[in-house]
């Protein structure tokens, strides 16, 4: 069956186009505009100010003309972005996107002007009536503000962006999504991208499963040096700027965009440590049933045998998506089936394309567009419903008309759309299955807990270390490697025979500009979603309406507010393990299905 490849010719026709060229043209001219709206109301850092009526109507014109430039802007920027992810060859879309970068540091540096215009007032500026709707998101800046260099510095450090910190997650993701290596798998020689590496870790014959691994290695080891380089750069970069605006260190800085407390992450981690023994049984276990002692990593992924696996083709997952995110609400279902109608979606891996699968929004066109890897495995069925949960909590946001100063998502939120979305498949999945094939299900859904779990907090332990000691000095490749080992050993332990360490070139994340400490985010929408679920269960009537209003909030209120409505409290170490007992309880039954059908 053919794979679909996404429509962009509904966001523009064509980098040639004329569409395309005018919307360039008009984001040129209203940032001028922009630009002069600042300097004519002296919009910037500066002496204190006064609360009075026309400050209050300066600030709701700026708020509409800046909410209006920053989604053009990323209507445009997300097309290219679009196009360069799935070829990365295409270097009309680079020489574009390189450009479009001008924009966006103007745009960066209006906004730290209007961050630190909104500081100069006092606190109660921002409680008026008829800022009601934007009270979080200015207080939120209000805060940040607090945490800015000089006007100098900032304005600066905005021009510096894509040559330094751009530059470099720019260069991860160009050597990834070019970078081939010829091995010799299944027998043929010939060459491979990461993705295609990936992929082959899932295969049924361990001699495919562990060449497959010994090529990522050497494909990751081709730009080992490059890769160092953008990870001191990285994080050395935001280390000096975290301490030049008054943050104690990156992480309190990461905690606040990521929108919780330091207790709420804490309580997260206390009771994911508590829970490691119980994912290292479930390890165990399926390495019993390979054979074997104990896991390498390339095993990790590996089908267990237990029957023919249970491949879907691209019409099978869409079908049995849809269906069952109707049985939780018809317009969640409406919606997923708008999305293939609509042809959002980019679906077969392929030479210059990312690893991986995202969804991006488009919030001018009011839609979304999704990149997938598909292979037809229930992981691949899994991503299906997870990037349709980010898709729908875009469209959450676009029915109740957030603006984009409204709709600055922090991570750990825009994780729980996504991860609800996968659980009403895994536990549909589940309810209809028994034996073998209920095993195999359950093999997949730990999959993906152990990786959020356990292997997330491998990489947020790793990220930890290497922003402590980049304080001192530049970190080497061997070091790099040593850090992430002793990461995965304190958190798999005893369960895997050999690790990866080169995993830190692997993963993006490390190297997304301006995003940092990428990992958590990942744990705490997993479980937050999960303690939702569990909400739905007890008090099904009227709760998809109240959920998808908890969406269309995520950027207008704390993630501690947004969870006290459900009765839940993030700061409780006591939620965090109702929400585990989820997968731990499935560990339990893996292994005695384990038992009594091998």
């Amino acid at each position: 069956m053919k794979l679909p490849f996404w429509d962009l010719d509904t966001i523009f026709p064509g980098l040639d186009s004329t569409e395309f060229e005018a919307a360039k043209r008009q984001l040129v001219n209203d940032l001028a505009k922009l630009e002069r709206l600042f300097d004519e109301h002296s919009i910037g850092a500066g002496k204190k100010l006064k609360a009075t009526p026309i400050y209050r109507k300066h600030l709701i014109a700026v708020i509409k003309k800046f909410d209006k430039l920053i989604r053009d802007f990323k209507d445009v920027r997300t097309y290219l972005s679009l196009i360069t992810s799935t070829d990365a060859f295409n270097d009309q879309a680079q020489a574009e996107l390189s450009s479009n970068q001008l924009v966006m540091v103007k745009l960066s540096m209006l906004n730290t002007r209007f961050t630190a215009w909104l500081g100069r007032f006092p606190k109660t500026f921002l409680q008026a009536p008829e800022l009601k709707n934007y009270h979080y998101p200015l207080t939120q800046a209000y805060t940040l503000a607090q945490h800015q260099m000089s006007g100098d510095a900032e304005a600066l450090a905005s021009q510096l962006f894509p040559s330094s910190s751009m530059a470099w997650g720019k260069l991860h993701d160009d050597l990834i999504s070019r970078t081939i290596v010829e091995a010799n798998i299944e027998g043929k020689t010939k060459t491979y991208t990461l993705s295609e590496l990936k992929n082959l870790q899932s295969h049924a014959k361990e001699d495919t499963r562990r060449n497959a691994f010994e090529a990522e290695r050497k494909l990751l080891t081709q730009n080992e040096v490059s890769f160092a380089a953008a990870l001191n750069g990285l994080k050395g970069g935001v280390t000096e700027l975290s301490r030049l605006r008054g943050w104690s260190s990156a992480l309190e800085q990461a905690l606040y965009h990521a929108n919780i407390s330091p207790k709420a992450l804490g309580a997260m981690q206390q009771a994911c440590k508590e829970t490691f023994p119980v994912f290292r049984r479930y390890l165990k276990a399926k390495a019993r049933l390979l054979g074997k002692k104990k896991l390498a990593w390339y095993d990790l992924y590996a089908p267990l045998e237990l029957g023919k696996p249970k491949f879907y083709n691209w019409s099978e997952a869409r079908e049995f998506t849809v269906n069952h995110f109707r049985n939780y609400s018809s317009p969640l279902a409406d919606f997923a089936e708008r999305t293939f109608i609509e042809n959002w979606h980019d679906v077969p891996p392929r030479k210059g394309k990312s690893n991986g699968a995202y969804c991006a929004s488009l919030p001018g066109r009011k839609a979304s567009r999704i990149m997938h890897n598909f292979d037809g495995s229930l992981d691949s069925l899994f991503t299906l419903a997870h990037e349709l949960g980010h898709a729908y909590h875009n469209e959450c946001l676009y029915q109740a008309n957030r603006s984009m100063l409204q709709s600055d998502i922090p991570m750990t939120l825009a994780e729980t759309a996504s991860i609800f979305c996968e659980t009403i498949v895994v536990n549909a999945l589940l309810e209809k299955t028994q034996g073998k094939a209920k095993l195999a299900i359950l093999e997949q859904d730990l999959q993906g807990s152990t990786a959020l779990v356990i292997d997330i907090y491998s990489r947020f332990m790793f990220e930890d270390t290497v922003f402590e000691k980049r304080q001192e000095r530049e970190l080497s490749i061997e070091e790099l490697k040593d850090i992430m080992l002793q990461a995965q050993k304190e958190t798999y332990g005893e369960a895997l025979s050999t690790y990866h360490d080169l995993m830190w070139a692997h993963k993006g994340h490390y190297y997304i500009p301006g995003t940092d400490y990428y990992n958590f985010p990942y744990t705490f929408g997993y479980l937050f979603a999960l303690g939702l679920y569990a909400e739905y269960e007890r008090n099904p009537i009227g709760f998809h309406q109240r959920y998808d209003q908890l969406l269309a909030n995520s950027g207008m209120a704390t993630a501690s507010e947004l969870a006290h409505q459900f009765g839940i409290d993030i700061e409780s170490v006591d939620f965090w393990r109702g929400s585990l007992s989820v997968p731990c309880k499935r560990v339990l039954e893996f292994e005695k299905l384990a038992k009594t059908l091998t």
